[in-house]
């Protein structure tokens, strides 16, 4: 993923996303064995010897070497691979052990690093079939399971289940705060949804926001707020009243060119845009305490995670449905610096880390959480008890389809079939697990869909586009159809109404910060396999895009002419699109096609500000604590893009103090 430059901080903040995630697997084929025994065994699996194998990963070819005796794989080597340093590092340490552990190509892919993990498995495969395998039958063959060793038992102070984002940062804040930690995560690497996400950040920022052009485009949307009855807003009446006056002194100051922002228009924003109405008829809305507390404290949790080693751009923009410009992206790619560094800072802590480790039950003793017990993958029980307390961070459901099905209560129709952007490990379980215990459950009928998902994969992947205020939206028929800087549950249900269900994000070389097409640097091959496999189509020419894209060549030039006066003038009068970047006429021009997938579920254990989770009579559970998407309360039906990872964040910051007693 690659972050292009946008509008605003366009000097230092690459702002665009630029999602390339190369989702087919080519098997190359070949015959260069390398070392071959005498003929086969007539009983045997395999022609004995050494066999390369290739096949194509995120960003490059994998080269593996495979030996084999009659019966068995012997050893399996990665020769050559150039995937994303730290996200894949996992599937290149693991899988080629679970492929001769297992005697299988059955294995599971590393959580956050499917491609690469499916690239490399193809490789193996590749390099298996030249040794004369059935490879349909390595791949459906069940894993030799290793035996479980002794059963492991652990006294600690504070367990954290969950070793994405939220679980590292409770690690590390329960070890700041003096507590002996153990992390224990079900898969082979930490990371989860946050090390595949883009890592965007929303907070104000008294330092980086005041570098950005205030529009009139925003703030015609600031003299709205002044016009909000503050009678509507129930909990939310205060910080309007408190917005308003500093709207006011804002515009009464007389220097009006610089960004205006607070904790309390975030809020608000997050309030808006949280505040839905199920199919039943029943509203829903954050809940004060914890959107007061994520807004409050989210420029306070860029300077704690930047006291960790992790840094971020100079530059803010706008991710699709944040609603105003305070998104802020990390340097590192993907979620990586977030994870690598917060890992880094939870074992320099003295905390302990358990990889391939499932929770599977709380311990709960005279009404009490005081530990969990787990499974690792070859079977071996354990047991940890938590003398001070155990932080649930999970995770959603949105890889669980099953779940997603009986919990909808949003969508009228919601496609049993429907993908999704998430790690196959968000499945639900801690939920599960606290449901167990007495938790209460709060706005699972919520799920919030990307309307920008890969179509075949689901992914936030394979396309290239801008920040919001930079993107159009364009269906089949070539016209314009949705307000594009409006909330994502606005846009997917706009798309689910366009033919196939389907639409292009379009783009231009302002826009995307004029990327380097050459080869030589910028997206080099990883841009002509994108063109190649029809994830973009690029052009000169309006005219010629149109062609690529299969619309009417009219009616999207038109369109497109049509957009750029709005730009002009900082008004749209069709969708009422609130922000706006440059006019988008610098070729070459860009299209990105489209459809919405499961990207959040709102959902979870129901917590309170300090992060504990609370039982079905609205009182906490003792000992037990929540953080990140397993927990429900703060985007209630739908959450602004670019909160998620400061949810996870700040909140994972609180309940591991929180869990350590403080």
């Amino acid at each position: 993923m690659r972050h292009l430059r946008g509008k605003y901080g366009r000097k230092s903040f690459l702002v665009a996303l630029v999602f390339i995630l190369i989702m087919s697997m080519i098997g190359c084929s070949g015959s260069d064995k390398e070392e071959v025994a005498e003929t086969a065994d007539p009983q045997g699996i395999y022609t004995p010897g050494t066999y390369t194998g290739e096949a194509q990963g995120l960003h490059s070819t994998i080269k593996v070497e495979v030996t084999v005796d009659a019966s068995k794989i012997l050893s399996v080597k990665v020769l050559e691979q150039q995937d994303t340093e730290g996200v894949s590092d996992a599937v290149f340490d693991t899988i080629p052990q679970k492929v001769v552990e297992g005697q299988s190509l059955k294995v599971e892919v590393v959580s956050g690093a499917s491609v690469s993990s499916e690239g490399l498995i193809e490789a193996i495969a590749d390099a298996l079939a030249k040794a004369g395998a059935d490879i349909d039958e390595l791949k459906n063959r069940e894993p030799i399971k290793s035996a479980a060793k002794e059963a492991i038992s652990k006294d600690t102070e504070v367990v954290v289940i969950g070793g994405g984002g939220a679980g590292l940062a409770a690690a590390v804040s329960a070890a700041e705060n003096g507590a002996k930690v153990i992390l224990i995560e079900k898969s082979p690497s930490l990371g989860g949804n946050t090390l595949r996400s883009g890592g965007e950040f929303n907070s104000y920022d008294p330092v980086r926001q005041p570098n950005v052009e205030m529009t009139k485009a925003l703030t015609h949307e600031l003299e709205e707020i002044l016009a909000f009855d503050e009678q509507e807003f129930g909990d939310y009446a205060d910080t309007l009243r408190t917005l308003k006056g500093q709207v006011e002194e804002y515009f009464k100051s007389g220097d009006t060119s610089k960004l205006f922002d607070s904790p309390e228009l975030h809020a608000i924003h997050t309030y808006i845009g949280g505040k839905r109405t199920d199919l039943e008829g029943k509203e829903i809305s954050g809940k004060f305490e914890l959107v007061d507390t994520l807004t409050s404290n989210s420029y306070s949790t860029i300077e704690w995670l930047e006291s960790h080693g992790v840094k971020f751009q100079d530059g803010i923009g706008t991710v699709l449905g944040a609603l105003w410009p305070r998104t802020h992206h990390n340097v590192e790619p993907l979620g990586m610096g977030y994870i690598n560094n917060m890992e880094k800072r939870a074992t320099d802590l003295g905390a302990e880390i358990m990889l391939n480790t499932k929770a599977t039950r709380l311990i709960v003793e005279n009404g009490r959480v005081t530990g969990v017990t787990a499974e690792q993958s070859d079977g071996t029980p354990v047991t940890l008890m938590a003398s001070k307390g155990v932080v649930m961070a999970t995770g959603g459901f949105g890889a669980n389809t099953e779940m997603v099905l009986e919990y909808n209560n949003y969508w009228p129709e919601l496609d049993a079939n429907i993908l999704t952007t998430n790690t196959t490990n968000a499945t639900g379980d801690g939920i599960v697990m606290g449901k167990e215990v007495g938790a209460s459950l709060w706005g699972m009928g919520f799920i919030q869909l990307m309307p920008s998902g890969q179509p075949g994969t689901g992914a936030l992947s394979g396309g290239v586009w801008g920040s919001a205020e930079t993107q159009i939206f364009v269906n089949k028929e070539g016209k314009r159809y949705v307000n594009e800087y409006a909330e994502r549950d606005v846009l997917a249900a706009a798309a689910l109404e366009q033919t196939d269900q389907t639409f292009f994000i379009i783009s231009d070389n302002t826009s995307l910060g004029n990327p380097d097409l050459n080869g030589k640097t910028g997206w080099g091959d990883n841009y002509q396999d994108l063109i190649k496999n029809k994830n973009i189509f690029v052009a000169d020419t309006l005219e010629d895009l149109a062609e690529q894209m299969g619309v009417p060549v009219d009616t999207f030039v038109a369109e497109m002419k049509k957009y750029n006066t709005y730009v002009d003038n900082q008004f749209d009068p069709e969708f009422g699109k609130k922000n706006f970047g440059d006019k988008l006429e610098t070729a070459p021009f860009f299209a990105t096609p489209r459809t919405p997938s499961v990207h959040h579920t709102m959902g979870g254990l129901e917590i309170n500000e300090k992060a504990q989770v609370l039982n079905t009579e609205g009182s906490p559970i003792e000992g037990l604590f929540a953080a990140g998407e397993v927990a429900g309360g703060v985007h209630a039906g739908n959450r602004l893009g670019g909160n998620a990872i400061t949810d996870i964040f700040t909140f994972g910051r609180i309940a591991g103090a929180s869990a350590a007693g403080n």
